[in-house]
């Protein structure tokens, strides 16, 4: 097994596992599915690069083997409903979670502290009440800091999307990283 396959293995067998689990009547089936995607990581060895290119290709086998598998049993065990699109685009914006700290402190003080309340789950009444400001500013003030953030993202890395909008990976522009 090569490093890749066993890092990979180690770090995302317990996700492929459950997604796959989540849509089959098995759990014989999902942990042979597993292999399967683990065994095409190993043989088709790709570059990915970028921390969560390989979570995203093997959501991506995972997902293909799937169709396959009913595509194989059609007569006999009907898909699941989400099988059209089962990495939903919150879930795969999550691998760009550690960009956001450094990300936000780049934002100039007052859309920080709001986006930063906002990001934490507080109720944008709560915001304006913490930053002395009308609702409707506070509601103005976060919907300018996102703005704000999303250009510095766009800025520091250059995204891959698939065909669904999901994103499958990012590489980061050379002397702009989020950190």
């Amino acid at each position: 097994m090569n490093q890749q396959t066993e890092r990979a293995w180690t770090e995302h067998r317990g996700e492929v596992l459950a997604f796959l689990r989540r849509r089959l009547p098995e759990t014989a089936v999902a942990e042979d599915l597993t292999q399967d995607v683990f065994l095409r990581l190993h043989r088709a060895q790709p570059a990915l690069e970028g921390p969560g290119a390989v979570r995203a290709w093997l959501l991506s086998a995972a997902r293909n083997l799937l169709v396959d598998y009913f595509r194989s049993r059609r007569d006999h065990v009907p898909p699941a409903d989400d099988l059209a699109n089962p990495v939903d685009a919150a879930a795969s914006l999550r691998q760009l979670e550690p960009c956001i700290g450094p990300l936000l402190a780049r934002l100039p003080e007052p859309y920080r502290t709001a986006l930063a309340c906002d990001l934490d789950g507080l109720p944008q009444r709560e915001i304006a009440h913490r930053q002395g400001i009308s609702l409707a500013g506070a509601k103005s003030r976060v919907q300018r800091a996102r703005v704000l953030l999303q250009r510095q993202f766009e800025r520091c890395c250059d995204y891959v999307f698939d065909h669904d909008g999901a994103l499958v990976g990012f590489t980061p522009r050379a002397g702009r990283s989020a950190g």
